[in-house]
C-alpha cells in the first residue's frame, strides 16, 4: 500500500480554476493535462516492499452539474499529477483482481481531502492470459468555488461505469502493460435526469495492473490502435484455388481462400514467440467427398499442413465441424525453437462455422480469426468454400457470411478496420513472415456434435488450381494503410430476427464449462438532435466475441461485437431453494454501447459510449443438473430505456459434461405455446361428440315415428 502524497498545489488550483473559466459557455479544446506516476505496492514474505500495480495517466474531468435555476453547466479540471493514491493488488484469495484510487483535493477551494478521486479496478483472465479495465469511478464534490451556483452545493458525487476498455494480453510468463498516447474519452451518465452527463478524457495512459516486474519499470508494451511506431511492410496474403475431384475426375470439392498462420512458440530463453507464415497456392491437396462429411487437406513445406473437415446439418445445410494445423520448429520460420524440428499439431474441434445452406456456397471476403488449438491462429482472406453438391468447376449460389454485409463507416474511438488485401502468387518456398503482429480473435464455437451418416472416400488425384505462376517476396511489399474506423451495418426496417449465436467458455483445463446459443435483439431509446425520442434497434451478430469465466457459485458470458465496442455480459449464480434443490439464474445484466448514427439515427450525441446495469434480474432459471431452454421471444426491460428480446435460447453455466448441453428444461413461454394443440385438440373431440350426440337424437326419433301405422 502505498502512502498518501501531498496534496494539490495552488498553482495546479489556478490551473482548474481557468479551465472553469474557459469551459463555461464556449466550446475549447483541452489544455494538455499533467502526467502522474503512480504505483501500489505490496510486502513480500520476506517484508520488502515491491511494485505490484503502475499507473502514468494524463486526463482531463468535464463534470456536469444542475445550478439552482434549473439550467446546466460544465466543469473541468485536471487529474493532479500528485494526487494520493492507494490500493490493492492481485493476492492468493483473489488472484484476478487488482485496484487503484487516486484522490485529491486543494487548500484553494477545491473541496476537503478525499473528495475529489478516480477509482479503477482491473480484471485478468489467466487463461490464455489478458486484462483489462473493468470499473472506473470518478467522484467529486460540489463546492461552491468550483461549482458556483450549483443545486446540490456540498454533495459529494460519483459515478461508475463497467467496461472492457485498455484490454491487454499479458501473463506471467510473457507480462506486457498498454500504452495509449491519443486521447480517449469516458462519458457517464446518470439514471436521475437533473444530473447531467460527465466525461472523463484521458489524454495519455500507461498502465500494468499484473505481473510487475521487481524492478518497478513497466513491461514491454501494448499499444492502442494506431499509435504504433511507423509501420513495418505487411506481407501479403496469396489466395490459392484449390479442388478435389471424385473417381469420374468430376470436381467434388472447391476451395479458394488465403491464409495467414500466426504461431506462438517457446524461444531457447524461455521466452514467448511469434511466427508468421502464410499458405502457398502451389500446396497438395488431398482428402475426400462424401454425402454427408468432406474433409480437404493442403501440405505444404515439409511437415506443415492445413485441414479443414465439413459436415451437413439435418440434412439442409452445412459447416465446418473442425480444423487442425500441422507444423515442425525449423529454425528458419521459428528461430531460436526450444524445441527445435519438434512436429507440433494443433486441433480445434466444434467449431461450427461458416454455416451454409446445401447447394449453395460460402463466401467471406472480409479477414476472420480462427483460434486452433493453444498455439495457432489463422488469420483468413477471401474465403470461398463449397464442399457438397458442387455441380461443375465453378461455386454455386453465395451465400454472404455478415461482415460482407455492406456497411456505414462512423468515426470511433479504440476500432481498427482491415482493408482488402491484394493476392499475389507466391512459390513453395518457406519464407518467414517476421514483420506481422499477431490478432487473436475469439469465435463463437458451437458444440453440437454431427454424426456424418456415409464414410469418406479418400481421393487420391486431387488437382491443385495454380493461375498463375509468378513469384513475389513478402518482405518486399508495401504494408496497405489502415483507418480508424468502427464500422457497424445499417440496419433494415424492421429489423431482421436475430440470428442464433453459438458461445462457449473453456477453463484453465481447457475442458467447456459454459455454453450458450441464443438470439438477441437490443431496443435503445435515445435523444435525438431537437431532443426529440428515437429507438434504435439492433441484433448481436452471432459472430460476436465470447470471453466469460465459471467458477463454483459464479460464472459470467460477456458478448462483444462491434470492434468490441458493444457489449452485453450475463452474471450467472446458484441458488438453493427451500427444499433443497439447486437452481441457477441470471442475477445481472449489463450492456455497453456507442451511440454511432449508423444505428442512433439523427442522435443528439454521436459516437457516445453508454452503459446500463440491472442488478435485480432472475432470468433463464432451470435445476443445476439441467439446460435452460427457451425457442420462444421473451422481452426484459434491463432499464425505462434499454429492453432485450431473447429468442432460441439454450444454456448452462455449470455442470457442463463432456462439453455437451444436460437435458432441457423448457421456459414457461414454451410451455405455454405448446398447449395450443392439446386444447385445440380436446374442442373438435368435444364438437364431434355433440354431433354425434344430436345425429343419435334424430336418428332415434325417426325409427320411433315409423313404429306407428295410420288409423284409418
Amino acid at each position: 500500500m502505498c502512502p498518501k502524497m501531498s496534496v494539490i498545489p495552488t498553482a495546479l488550483a489556478v490551473l482548474c480554476l481557468s479551465a472553469l473559466t474557459a469551459s463555461v459557455g464556449q466550446q475549447v479544446e483541452d489544455p494538455t493535462p499533467p502526467i502522474g506516476h503512480f504505483k501500489v505496492t505490496t510486502t513480500t514474505l520476506l517484508g520488502k516492499h515491491v511494485p505490484c500495480l503502475l499507473l502514468d495517466i494524463g486526463a482531463m474531468y468535464h463534470v456536469g452539474y444542475t445550478k439552482t435555476d434549473n439550467s446546466t453547466a460544465m466543469v473541468s479540471f485536471p487529474l493532479p499529477s500528485n494526487s494520493s493514491v492507494s490500493g490493492e493488488c492481485a493476492h492468493l484469495t483473489d488472484e484476478r483482481h487488482a485496484h487503484m484510487d487516486l484522490g485529491f483535493d486543494s487548500d484553494a477551494g477545491l473541496g476537503k481531502r478525499g473528495t475529489f478521486g478516480l477509482e479503477l479496478v482491473f480484471e485478468r483472465e489467466l487463461i490464455p492470459g489478458h486484462f483489462w479495465l473493468s470499473k472506473i469511478t470518478i467522484y467529486y464534490t460540489l463546492t461552491p468555488g468550483l461549482f458556483p451556483d450549483a443545486k446540490f452545493s456540498g454533495t459529494v458525487m460519483s459515478s461508475t461505469m463497467s467496461t472492457k476498455e485498455f484490454r491487454t494480453s499479458s501473463n506471467v510468463i510473457s507480462p506486457h502493460s498498454y500504452l495509449c498516447d491519443r486521447t480517449q474519452t469516458m462519458t457517464f451518465t446518470s439514471t436521475q435526469p437533473e444530473i447531467p452527463a460527465s466525461t472523463l478524457s484521458i489524454h495519455y495512459i500507461h498502465l500494468q495492473p499484473f505481473s510487475v516486474p521487481t524492478s518497478g519499470h513497466f513491461s514491454p508494451h501494448k499499444t492502442c490502435p494506431h499509435v504504433e511506431p511507423t509501420p513495418t511492410p505487411s506481407p501479403v496474403i496469396p489466395v490459392g484455388k484449390f479442388a478435389l475431384n471424385d473417381s469420374k475426375q468430376n470436381p467434388c470439392f472447391l476451395l479458394s481462400v488465403g491464409v495467414m498462420f500466426h504461431v506462438e512458440y517457446t524461444a531457447t530463453d524461455n521466452t514467448t514467440r511469434n511466427a508468421t507464415y502464410v499458405l502457398p497456392r502451389n500446396s497438395t491437396v488431398t482428402g475426400s467427398c462424401g454425402d454427408s462429411k468432406a474433409e480437404i487437406k493442403l501440405a505444404f513445406f515439409k511437415g506443415f499442413n492445413l485441414t479443414a473437415s465439413f459436415a451437413t446439418k439435418s440434412n439442409s445445410s452445412f459447416e465446418l465441424v473442425s480444423a487442425s494445423v500441422g507444423y515442425r520448429l525449423d529454425q528458419k520460420l521459428f528461430p531460436d525453437a526450444a524445441s527445435p524440428g519438434k512436429a507440433v499439431n494443433e486441433v480445434e474441434q466444434d467449431t461450427s462455422l461458416f454455416q451454409t445452406d446445401l447447394g449453395k456456397s460460402y463466401l467471406c471476403k472480409s479477414v476472420q480469426f480462427l483460434d486452433v488449438g493453444r498455439t495457432v491462429t489463422l488469420e483468413v482472406v477471401s474465403l470461398h468454400v463449397q464442399p457438397f453438391e458442387v455441380k461443375s468447376r465453378n461455386f454455386s449460389e453465395v451465400s454472404e457470411c455478415a461482415q460482407d454485409v455492406p456497411v456505414t463507416p462512423t468515426p470511433i474511438h479504440n476500432a481498427t478496420t482491415i482493408p482488402a488485401i491484394n493476392t499475389t502468387a507466391i512459390t513453395n518456398t518457406m519464407v518467414p513472415a517476421s514483420n506481422a503482429t499477431v490478432q487473436t480473435t475469439t469465435h463463437p464455437p458451437n458444440t453440437t456434435n454431427t454424426t456424418a451418416t456415409t464414410s469418406m472416400v479418400p481421393i487420391s488425384n486431387a488437382t491443385t488450381i495454380n493461375p498463375s505462376n509468378t513469384t513475389i517476396n513478402p518482405s518486399n511489399t508495401t504494408a496497405v494503410p489502415t483507418t480508424t474506423i468502427m464500422t457497424t451495418p445499417k440496419p433494415p426496417t424492421p429489423p431482421p430476427k436475430p440470428p442464433q449465436g453459438h458461445y462457449k467458455v473453456k477453463n484453465a483445463k481447457g475442458q467447456v464449462c459454459l455454453l450458450a446459443d441464443m438470439g438477441l435483439q437490443f431496443k435503445v431509446n435515445y435523444t435525438k438532435t431537437g431532443k426529440k425520442k428515437g429507438t434504435a434497434v439492433f441484433n448481436l451478430p452471432k459472430t460476436a466475441n465470447c470471453i466469460g469465466s465459471c467458477g463454483t457459485d459464479h460464472s459470467n458470458l460477456t458478448l462483444m461485437f462491434y470492434g468490441d465496442t458493444f457489449s452485453v455480459s450475463f452474471e450467472f449464480i446458484k441458488t438453493v431453494k427451500g427444499n433443497g434443490v439447486g437452481h441457477f439464474h441470471v442475477s445481472s445484466l449489463e450492456i455497453s454501447y456507442t451511440e454511432v448514427p449508423s444505428l442512433f439515427s439523427g442522435t443528439a450525441n454521436p459516437d457516445a459510449r453508454r452503459h446500463v446495469t440491472n442488478n435485480t434480474l432472475n432470468l433463464f432459471s432451470a435445476d443445476l443438473d439441467k439446460s435452460y431452454k427457451c425457442n420462444a421471444n421473451v422481452t426484459t426491460a434491463v432499464t425505462k430505456d434499454v429492453t432485450i428480446v431473447t429468442s432460441l435460447v439454450q444454456l448452462q453455466p455449470f455442470g457442463i459434461k463432456s462439453g455437451n448441453f444436460s437435458s432441457a428444461e423448457e421456459c414457461s413461454e414454451d410451455s405455454s405455446g405448446n398447449n395450443t394443440v392439446p386444447v385445440i385438440i380436446g374442442v373438435v373431440i368435444a364438437a364431434v361428440v355433440v354431433l354425434v350426440f344430436v345425429a343419435y337424437i334424430v336418428i332415434n326419433k325417426r325409427k320411433q315415428g315409423s313404429n306407428y301405422r295410420t288409423l284409418n
